[in-house]
């Protein structure tokens, strides 16, 4: 592919979706483009807004958290793989609210403990840190939220139903 059939092709990409530099600068290593012509082209998309890597990572953060339920950590880690700078990503992560990323892990803890219903409360417990962790979110996030579910399970559990019922 010569570079100016691959730069139409790559503003066509960019104007449809949201990309940053290194999943670009693949797609025209793979066309076997040069190097100095991946430069020339980079600097094109970036100069005309096509690529935006503050952007980019504004809305990678979102996505991630909004529809795959990810963490803080594993949006970070994910977007230091793609090359995007620790001042945006750090920027991209304040943006998300903070009561709704608790909620948000509280929901996944709520879904999560319907299914270890059957194990002892110490090994569920362990179970949940450890896919709190693995979904991204941060150890003190995983803690507060753990103990907001076991307030709720001890406001929910028959015992109480029978000190109200026996009370009555």
């Amino acid at each position: 592919m010569d570079t100016t059939k691959a730069l139409k092709t790559v503003t066509a990409l960019c104007s449809k979706k949201e990309y940053c530099c290194q999943e670009i600068r693949l797609k025209l290593e793979k066309w076997d483009i040069p190097e100095k012509e991946i430069c020339f082209i980079l600097g094109y998309l970036q100069k005309n807004n096509f690529i935006n890597e503050k952007r980019y990572a504004q809305f990678y953060a979102r996505d991630k958290f909004r529809f795959n339920k990810w963490g803080k950590q594993k949006i970070s880690l994910m977007l230091k793989q793609k090359g995007i700078s620790p001042d945006f990503i750090s920027l991209a992560l304040k943006e998300l609210d903070k009561e709704n990323y608790e909620q948000t892990c509280l929901q996944l803890f709520r879904q999560k403990q319907h299914k270890l219903k059957a194990e002892k409360e110490v090994s569920a417990m362990a179970r949940l840190i450890r896919f709190g962790l693995a979904r991204g979110f941060d150890y003190d996030t995983v803690r507060h939220c753990l103990n907001l579910l076991k307030e709720e399970n001890q406001t929910d559990s028959p015992e109480d139903i029978k000190d109200d019922v026996s009370d009555a």
